[in-house]
């Protein structure tokens, strides 16, 4: 029954610490609390000496944008007049505290979620620590995806040999990681100090690996087939043409966006590696996001 649990846990920096949190409602939801809502977290706050913005903070999406505050607090749509509501994000251990007042056996479940959950955060957290540079390398299939990206990569290297007159690979290799992620090579490898002997992408994540030897698989075949189509070697403007009109296909620019997703938030977290141009990219750290660094 723990293992069907699935309450939304993030990640915030608080006080430059860490800490994980939930979204009360969800908790309400997942416990079976026969009251609403609002008058249970309510009652829940003032019986058991909650404090808002250590143990909890109460959010209100857009707040201050066309909102009203009314004398009772409620907050209100000013077009529309909706009274909107407040979500009350609580910490993991007000969230552990709650699922266990409820003396229930979902409650007692749901808080062994939360302490499965707290652990794998502390597991990864703590070697994020000792070995950020290769914290990537935490995900047990990253061997085995590393090795068989290998093999897209020299389907990309074998047909800039064959079909391309310049052999400008470094400048190639450019092109994609700017299109992904905004950097090229160099820039990611001096804001990770990656040093001599560190392979650029033994640093990388395991999803953005594949999204990269997709990629690379993906445009070798259509320089392949250009090369076919004129009949002789591609020229580098030639190339960066099919380069461009297959990175413009609407598929890749959603696994654009998802790796500039991991990029900005996971370096963040993990690495503490803020990515300058990859700012508005940053999603929120969750369990979720563990869970892929430990499957």
């Amino acid at each position: 029954m723990t293992e069907l649990i699935n309450i939304k846990v993030i990640q915030k920096e608080i006080d430059g610490g860490k800490k994980r949190f939930v979204n009360a409602r969800e908790l309400h939801q997942w416990l079976g609390v026969g009251r609403d809502f609002s008058n249970w977290i309510k009652d829940r706050i003032a019986k058991y000496d909650f404090m808002e913005n250590l143990d909890y903070f109460v959010a209100i999406a857009k707040f201050g944008d066309g909102f009203n505050v009314q004398s009772k607090g409620k907050i209100v749509d000013a077009k529309t007049g909706k009274v909107l509501a407040k979500e009350y994000i609580i910490s993991l251990d007000m969230a552990k505290e709650l699922a266990m007042v409820e003396n229930s056996e979902i409650g007692k479940k749901v808080r062994k979620y939360f302490i499965r959950v707290e652990d794998d955060f502390k597991k990864v957290m703590q070697i994020a620590v000792q070995d950020p540079k290769f914290i990537n390398q935490l995900a047990t299939q990253f061997a085995e995806t590393r090795e068989e990206t290998k093999e897209y990569r020299r389907d990309f290297t074998d047909s800039v040999k064959n079909f391309i007159e310049a052999k400008s690979y470094g400048t190639y290799t450019d092109m994609l990681y700017d299109f992904l992620f905004m950097e090229k090579a160099k820039e990611y490898r001096k804001l990770l100090s990656l040093v001599k002997k560190d392979f650029t992408r033994n640093t990388m994540y395991e999803e953005i690996l594949l999204i990269i030897g997709a990629f690379e698989t993906g445009l070798a075949g259509e320089v392949e087939k250009e090369f076919k189509k004129i009949s002789r070697m591609l020229t580098k403007d030639e190339f960066i043409k099919v380069f461009k009109e297959f990175s413009a296909q609407k598929n890749w620019l959603v696994y654009q966006k998802r790796a500039r997703n991991i990029m900005a938030t996971y370096d963040e977290e993990l690495r503490n590696v803020k990515h300058p141009k990859l700012i508005d990219y940053k999603k929120e750290f969750s369990q979720e996001d563990i869970q892929k660094l430990l499957s």
